[in-house]
């Protein structure tokens, strides 16, 4: 009889999962101390030990005050809740996974560590981030095997996404050429007279600069999570959620470039004051979910079952009822002339008898 795999097993209730972990705390306390201390170390060294900012910062309080409206990155501040949340959504595969302690785990503690010391001496609080998630994955390798590692791989991909970009939009100058030039070429199609001076768009002498914020470098990583997390939960298989993931880069660069080409078009044909303004602030409102919208389709789409499509088509061509009607209606039969035999009436046929004189009825 073969074993229940992790996903079989019964779920368990909030209850038992805390009474499991007080039992394994009673069995094993010097793993449970140590796990513990753990913790500890890494809140302080996180949360408390303030180095950045001319000591007047730790890690946590720099990416607290980097996830700001400017940078476009307020979600992050909901990304370690949603990592908790989908580890709890994972409880009973925790538990269910065997335990068996891997020595690379602390190899890549250790790398972690030695990340975190490097940022604090470099003062890069982003180097001190990433240092995280390399901690994090060590640690769960270390104390539970590589089988329960692998649980905490996309959570620990997903601590990335709180990486603020800040200094980041300086180095975005490609993704500006790239979208004033497309929207230039969009112009050109349709015969609209703008003129591109780089990142620079001129409008009946009104100017917009394609700044770093407009490059789509800020709705790329909004996307990129979003489509991470649509991936994770509503998509099967890595090709299939690979290629979801990669074109929701695709998607926000399109829905960037869409939302610009609209200011232009607002300020050619209605106010430059308000294309510039109000609906420069408050379009991204209304294309970042089209973009979202179309990422989810592709998805959809990708996830459709095709070749069972295809079989039904085929069912459906050849059903009995369909080549029935098909030969009823066939033009062999239907355009075959009678013979006088069979369309004469009996009395048409008593007047044809030999001898019979022809009468005709006008």
């Amino acid at each position: 009889m073969s074993s229940p795999s992790a996903h079989e097993h019964p779920p368990v209730s909030p209850d038992d999962t805390t009474g499991g972990i007080l039992a394994w705390a009673r069995r094993d306390p010097l793993g449970a101390a140590l796990l513990l201390l753990i913790t500890g170390v890494l809140l302080y060294y996180f949360g408390f030990y303030k180095v950045f900012m001319n000591g007047l910062q730790s890690t946590a309080q720099w990416a607290w005050m980097g996830w700001n409206e400017e940078n476009d990155q307020e979600h992050c501040r909901f990304i370690l809740p949603v990592i908790g949340w989908i580890l709890w959504t994972r409880r009973d595969d925790l538990r269910a996974t065997p335990k068996i302690p891997s020595a690379r785990g602390l190899v890549i503690v250790i790398s972690g560590v030695l990340l975190f010391v490097l940022g604090a001496r470099c003062l890069q609080p982003r180097m001190a981030i990433v240092s995280l998630p390399l901690i994090t994955y060590g640690m769960a390798e270390y104390l539970g095997g590589r089988a329960f590692a692998r649980i905490f791989i996309f959570p620990c991909l997903l601590m990335l996404f709180m990486v603020p970009i800040g200094g980041v939009i300086q180095g975005t100058v490609s993704l500006q050429l790239l979208a004033s030039k497309t929207v230039g070429a969009l112009c050109a199609f349709l015969g609209i007279k703008v003129q591109i001076i780089g990142t620079t768009i001129n409008v009946d002498g009104h100017s917009f600069e394609v700044a770093g914020g407009c490059s789509g470098i800020r709705s790329l990583m909004a996307m990129t999570m979003l489509a991470a997390l649509y991936v994770y939960f509503a998509v099967a298989g890595p090709v299939r959620q690979l290629i979801v993931f990669a074109g929701s880069i695709l998607f926000a660069l399109v829905g960037n470039i869409a939302r610009l080409f609209t200011v232009v078009l607002v300020a050619k044909w209605w106010d430059p004051v308000i294309a510039g303004g109000l609906y420069h602030d408050y379009s991204g409102f209304v294309f970042f979910p089209i973009a979202v919208l179309a990422m989810v389709a592709f998805g959809n789409l990708l996830a459709r079952d095709w070749s069972g499509v295809g079989d039904h088509i085929t069912r459906t061509l050849t059903a009995p009822d369909i080549v029935a009607r098909t030969s009823e209606s066939s033009p062999s039969e239907t355009s075959t002339p009678q013979s006088a035999d069979e369309t004469s009436t009996p009395e048409t046929a008593e007047a044809r008898k030999p001898g019979s004189p022809i009468s005709y009825d006008y």
